[in-house]
């Protein structure tokens, strides 16, 4: 063309060089570019130039996150074979008790922290490739294996020497931990890393440190830490607590009440219980923190901080109130009505009821008080989206499932005669369904017939996966005592349940909420055709964890949300699950193999 194009690379020094706003507009009064002339510069940049190298930056590589990702198997290998292939060590001295107590504890750091950040894993990623030092790494390298290779020895040399003449390796031995552990994190990213996550990454790192510390105070770590002896001496006073609290309660409406505080037992009549430490309520504790970690990771963008996390004493003295309140009416329960009863169902699954009802409550509520939700913008009057923006999408899917599961829940309460209460399961879900109906009849659409075949296969291969064909379920046996009329009733209320409430429940709560809220927060605005391996995987096995034989029941989810993927409706995923549902009660009512119900 005979014009001679100046290099690519040469402009771009040229530019920099350059004042930040030269143009032929006049520069800002600060010197600097405005908003507009940044963006117009950075547009104008050819998408083949990498941009972070201009802004001074290094390019994005994967070796930083495969650096990570080696060292978390490390870690986990190390953790593994320390537990499982090496031999035990006496953990008299309180050094080596704190030694281990710290490495199970950064262990569950590290995993509450990866969990609580993954929302922000891009970002993170990003800034640990801006961060990475070769230098640290390299010297990293060898102290981390010279370290861990002296810290078996010690190890092996402790398991063989008695505790009263080995204090050097004693003391030698937790240098050894934290040494290795400090050189296996700088192996994985550098110190300024590091600070740098203490900063913008604070309210993740607080509640992984948080979570740590309570599971370390109530004895949810593995043994060789703190955990044993705390749950067994320093909680006393909360055992002697909910003791005297639940002999009050159970005072109120139980004139022969007594309790005896020596033994620690609460009864009445002929009826007593001894109330250990798993009993003080604890457990529930926990399970709340947990549960309002994932909550507060899952919608922060609506949460006010730091005013949530007053839901954490909060939550947690609630559930223990709710746990005294419990062992009171078990008593009465075994006092006044059944023995059986008190110690069968009732025992355990009141106490799910109470976390359960302590879930909903914060779920519900904590985004309706201001003081705890961000205010949110009010949709205009003449906006087509208005009753989306008023819907809350989270209880359009997830009420019929907390529904089932309250009534499963109750049902089992009332162990052995859970059977005759099925119906509760059928018309708590019902309720739920009505209460969003018109969502759901939007969202039905006619099955397709590749949906029916599957629901057929996933049927007969749960039928093939019976183990227990073999052998008379319990269920067979109290279904013998019924009369004609009550066994044909139950039947009709068992299909009404197994075919169409409990596919509906199940499916909306794991492939419609679950599978999409892995996706994104913002769920409701994931398209069903969207397509993740992680919401695949994670949902199904969760959806099989509800299930007795798990594997048999991830597989099933997993064919679910790849048929709603594949068709862009949910429909096709429930009418599966109705189909497998309805095989399955076929079978066990016409060969009587009730062990499949």
């Amino acid at each position: 063309m005979g014009v001679r194009l100046r290099p690519l690379k040469s402009m771009v020094q040229v530019v920099l060089r350059q004042s930040p706003c030269s143009s032929a507009s006049e520069p800002s009064p600060t010197g600097h570019c405005s908003d507009a002339e940044a963006a117009s510069f950075t547009d104008a940049v050819p998408m083949s130039v990498n941009r972070s190298k201009l802004a001074g930056g290094e390019a994005p590589s994967p070796s930083a996150t495969l650096r990570v990702a080696g060292c978390a198997i490390l870690g986990a290998i190390q953790y593994v074979a320390a537990r499982a292939l090496l031999p035990s060590v006496w953990d008299e001295w309180p050094p080596i008790r704190t030694a281990h107590a710290l490495a199970n504890a950064c262990v569950l750091a590290t995993v509450i922290f990866a969990l609580a950040a993954w929302p922000r894993r891009t970002e993170l990623l990003g800034k640990l490739r801006h961060l990475s030092n070769g230098i640290q790494t390299r010297l990293a390298v060898p102290v981390y294996f010279a370290s861990l290779a002296l810290l078996f020895l010690f190890r092996l040399q402790l398991a063989q020497t008695d505790p009263a003449t080995g204090a050097v390796w004693a003391l030698g031995y937790p240098l050894l931990v934290l040494t290795t552990a400090t050189s296996l994190f700088l192996l994985a990213a550098p110190i300024t890393f590091w600070s740098s996550v203490l900063k913008s990454w604070r309210l993740e790192a607080m509640i992984a440190a948080g979570v740590t510390a309570i599971a370390l105070l109530m004895g949810l770590l593995p043994k060789h830490s703190w955990a044993i002896f705390l749950s067994k001496e320093n909680w006393e006073l909360l055992i002697v607590a909910t003791l005297q609290f639940s002999y009050w309660i159970l005072a109120l409406f139980q004139d022969n009440a007594f309790m005896d505080p020596g033994t620690r037992i609460l009864g009445a009549g002929n009826f007593s219980v001894q109330i250990f430490g798993p009993c003080s309520g604890y457990e529930g504790m926990a399970l709340v923190a947990v549960f309002l970690v994932g909550y507060l990771c899952i919608f922060r963008r609506c949460l006010r901080f730091p005013n949530v996390l007053i839901l954490f004493p909060v939550g947690m003295a609630v559930i223990w109130l709710l746990n005294a309140v419990r062992i009171a009416l078990l008593v009465w329960i075994g006092t006044n009505v059944s023995p059986e009863i008190a110690l069968g169902g009732f025992h355990s699954q009141f106490g799910w009821m109470c976390f359960l009802l302590v879930a909903i409550t914060i779920m519900t509520s904590a985004q309706r008080i201001s003081f705890f939700a961000m205010a949110a913008p009010a949709p205009r009057s003449g906006n087509p989206d208005r009753l989306k923006a008023e819907t809350n999408y989270v209880l359009v899917f997830l009420a019929p499932f907390i529904a089932l599961m309250a009534a499963q829940i109750l049902v089992r309460a009332a162990s052995p005669y859970e059977h005759a209460l099925y119906a509760i399961k059928v018309v708590a879900v019902a309720i739920g369904l009505y209460c969003f109906r018109h969502m759901y009849a939007r969202m039905w659409n006619p099955p397709s017939s590749l949906s029916l075949l599957i629901g057929i296969a996933s049927g007969l291969l749960w039928i093939a996966t019976d183990s227990n064909s073999i052998t008379e379920a319990p269920l067979g046996s109290w279904l013998a005592q019924l009369t004609p009329v009550a066994f044909v009733a139950w039947l009709i209320v068992r299909a009404i349940g197994s075919i169409f409430m409990v596919p509906i429940a199940e499916e909306l709560a794991f492939r419609g909420y679950l599978y999409r809220v892995i996706i994104s927060t913002r769920f409701e605005e994931v398209d069903f055709r969207t397509f993740s391996w992680v919401a695949l995987i994670v949902s199904s096995v969760l959806f099989g964890f509800m299930h007795d034989r798990w594997l048999s029941a991830a597989f099933a989810g997993a064919v679910y949300a790849l048929l709603m993927c594949r068709s862009g409706q949910i429909s096709d995923a429930i009418a599966a699950h109705m189909v497998t549902n309805a095989v399955v009660f076929g079978w066990a009512v016409a060969l009587h193999q009730w062990s499949l119900l």
